[in-house]
């Protein structure tokens, strides 16, 4: 209770500090507001950065491409605007006493630079002024220019970034600073996406031909983001061409993906789809003779987007997403595995421009997500289900109250089901069904008391009713302008999760994993970061960041090993707290970021030095072991090189220390559908040996009037190193045979986008 209270109290004196500051009076009579677009295809700029020349005044415009400068002086004014990937841009005003002016600029796309990440403390970053600790702005293009694993993909893309780790070469999960993948809150359009993967975790649901703008907030993030405890990944799809018609069509290795966008009368509209077709290749090479067994494997997704502009700024946009993976196998010996899951969401927001100081963002959407595993051998039938239906009602609203004050604020309505069934007839081993609604309010002030101080006190309460719990969420961050090049920013917050991730296959792939609400006999998991970020530039060709951190964990969940099946659904009615064992971790490290551009040439490179730590009283008697993606050191460097008129080339490297993974002591078999069992030593008490991995890309590109040819070679893994997996045990010898299994070999692969 004492706990409780100091958090109430903390959270009042936030609340007091922001209101207290939003009484600075308006100095000024003007305000600038206004969008800005891209000038070939109409579609908004995020994260534009518009600085009044000769003051410190300025903003950025938000993912919609708003923005708006309040309280300016009478008279001649110049503004500077840029964005990544766009000429700069000046433009001339003559303010007017008394009345407001609202602009539309368009920018000039320019040559894509083939690395390059937008650290959001840089000038052009969202309300420069404004704490941004750990954060990262990217475009579609910048993304997809690094080597990828045959498919372009939105996560794999990510790990790039210091402190961003997979857990494997065959998993596209992101684990950040020492947080698992589920505590990453992950949006779509505004709306909340669950298990963003395919085929078990190797690749994203994120079609990078429909993405338009990816924000990373690897810790501390503000009180607008709530309901996960690590970080967030807030992506964003693209309108469409405004001004012409427009298909792309690509062809890899693994899939085909296509894409059609164009003008509607006041919009446009985007429509986005990919498919695999390892099922059909791998059964046309088994009808030759080539191999002997097909996998009838394939996931299929599409992205659909339709925006409507209203004269006053006004936008509508809805979208839809819809994506599947579907596996059927049946062996010689009649064993059947069947295995479908994916996700399907819409999203309906509309901006609304109240005034020229105040937006909002109001979102009716809805997020759904499902799994239904079969397995069946000898007439033993195990099955897996795991379903989630998500309504959500939410409200965002951005109010530039003065020239000091800048206030976020909302609320959010979430009604949300999720059943979870292991078992089969007769034998069932969790079977469980809840439903009831979320609901949380938020509000934060960026108070600017001088030009290079900045604070941003906020609150966050959420109310959850399937766990009975209320969490009142403090928050706050500190920005120091040092010099022009050079920032200081601090945060610290605390966060609470009702929802967690549960493995039912190891560490190996995430085909198994469910979503289980934390009802009141566990109560959420709740967490506590510090984080502390320095940016600058030095010199004229290199950017440099450095972010240190500390997260706390509490009431961390996982599965009890070995229970026992309960006939006639008796566990339907068991409390979480008998079917979980709980415990609590932390995470602290350092990362550094190093950015260089020299033209033709590119280089970035990253270092994370970090540690994930768990503790469970069911394991070792409490004591605390690293956490199964726990890395000591990991680096990522990579290069590019453009060559000639129309080629480039792009190298990445990464190294990692290994991964820990628990070893068997013994091995025992019950009887049953659950095969042998193993008896575990000490929980994650052994290091596979480091990883390290260098990928290339040979990439062409050819324009002719509306046509583009876009061919590329990438070879992955092109010095064929043996990285270990984790390690697997013959019973058929005795003692038995430790084999090592190892990841990716080396993987060339070639595919071709054209655009007409």
């Amino acid at each position: 209770m004492h706990h409780d209270s100091r958090r109430l109290w903390t959270s009042i004196l936030l609340m007091v500090v922001m209101l207290t500051g939003a009484v600075v009076g308006n100095l000024y009579a003007v305000t600038i507001s206004g969008k800005i677009l891209d000038r070939e295809t109409g579609e908004s700029v995020p994260s534009a950065g518009i600085s009044v020349v000769g003051t410190p005044r300025g903003a950025a415009a938000d993912v919609e491409g708003l923005f708006s400068i309040p309280d300016l002086p009478a008279g001649k004014t110049e503004l500077r605007i840029s964005a990544l990937g766009y000429q700069p841009q000046a433009q001339k005003l003559e303010l007017v006493e008394g009345v407001d002016q609202h602009l539309t600029v368009r920018l000039m796309p320019e040559a894509v630079k083939m690395i390059e990440v937008t650290v959001e403390t840089r000038e052009t970053a969202d309300r420069e002024y404004t704490p941004k600790v750990a954060q990262y702005q990217m475009e579609r293009r910048e993304l997809s220019a690094l080597p990828q694993l045959v498919e372009a993909d939105l996560f794999r893309s990510l790990q790039v970034i210091p402190g961003v780790l997979p857990s494997s070469d065959f998993s596209a999960d992101l684990n950040i600073w020492g947080g698992s993948s589920d505590q990453n809150l992950i949006l779509l359009n505004g709306i909340e996406v669950y298990k963003p993967v395919h085929l078990g975790g190797l690749f994203s649901v994120f079609n990078m031909d429909a993405i338009k703008d990816v924000k990373l907030i690897k810790g501390g993030f503000g009180a607008k983001y709530g309901g996960r405890l690590s970080a967030v990944v807030d992506v964003a799809d693209r309108e469409g061409n405004r001004n012409r018609r427009v298909a792309k069509l690509g062809l890899s290795f693994l899939s085909a993906n296509g894409t059609v966008e164009g003008p509607l009368p006041h919009g446009s509209y985007l429509l986005a789809g990919r498919r695999t077709y390892i099922d059909w290749a791998s059964r046309t090479l088994k009808h030759n003779g080539i191999i002997e067994d097909d996998f009838p494997y394939y996931f299929y997704d599409l992205n659909v987007k339709v925006t409507r502009d209203f004269a006053n700024g006004d936008r509508l946009s809805p979208s839809a997403f819809f994506g599947r993976d579907v596996l059927s196998l049946t062996s010689t010996s009649h064993d059947q595995v069947h295995l479908t899951w994916g996700n399907a969401t819409y999203s309906v927001p509309f901006v609304h421009v109240w005034s020229h100081r105040l937006f909002s963002t109001n979102i009716v959407a809805g997020s759904f997500y499902d799994s239904d595993f079969g397995f069946q051998s000898a007439g033993n039938l195990i099955k897996y289900k795991n379903q989630i239906q998500d309504f959500t009602f939410k409200s965002d609203v951005t109010w530039f109250a003065t020239a000091r004050n800048t206030f976020d604020f909302g609320a959010t309505a979430k009604g949300i089901r999720i059943v979870y069934f292991i078992g089969g007839p007769g034998d069932t081993l969790v079977d469980r069904s809840n439903r009831g609604w979320q609901y949380s309010g938020y509000l934060s002030d960026d108070f600017r008391p001088t030009e290079n101080w900045t604070i941003t006190p906020g609150i966050r309460v959420e109310r959850n009713e399937i766990a009975r719990a209320t969490d009142w969420l403090p928050r706050l961050a500190i920005k120091r302008q040092l010099s022009e090049k050079t920032s200081l920013s601090a945060a610290w917050g605390l966060y609470s999760q009702y929802l967690q991730l549960v493995s039912m296959g190891g560490n190996l792939i995430s085909i198994f994993d469910a979503y289980i609400p934390l009802d009141h006999t566990l109560s959420p998991n709740r967490g506590e970061q510090y984080a502390l970020t320095f940016e600058g530039e030095a010199g004229e060709h290199f950017q440099i960041s450095s972010d240190v951190y500390y997260k706390r964990f509490q009431r961390v969940i996982e599965l009890r090993r070995n229970m026992t099946n309960s006939p006639d659904g008796q566990n339907a009615n068991k409390p979480l707290s008998e079917l979980f064992n709980v415990g609590s971790g932390r995470a602290f490290g350092m990362d550094l970021f190093l950015q260089a551009d020299y033209g033709r040439f590119g280089f970035m490179a990253g270092y994370g030095l970090g540690t994930s730590l768990r503790s469970f009283n069911a394991y070792d008697g409490g004591l605390t072991f690293p956490a199964a993606f726990d890395r000591l050191h990991n680096t990522n460097v990579a290069v590019s090189q453009k060559i000639g008129k129309h080629s480039s080339l792009e190298l990445r490297f990464n190294y990692g220390t290994g991964q820990p993974i628990t070893q068997v002591m013994a091995y025992y078999y019950p009887g049953g559908a659950f095969g042998t069992l193993f008896l575990p030593d000490r929980r994650n008490g052994y290091r596979i040996p480091d990883y390290h991995r260098l990928d290339a890309a040979y990439r062409m590109r050819y324009a002719y009037r509306h046509w583009t040819l876009a061919p590329y070679l990438e070879v992955i893994n092109v010095y064929n190193h043996k990285n270990v997996l984790t390690r697997d045990y013959d019973l058929s010898h005795s003692p038995p045979r430790i084999n090592e299994i190892t990841q990716l070999p080396i993987l060339p692969s070639v595919g071709v986008n054209v655009e007409f």
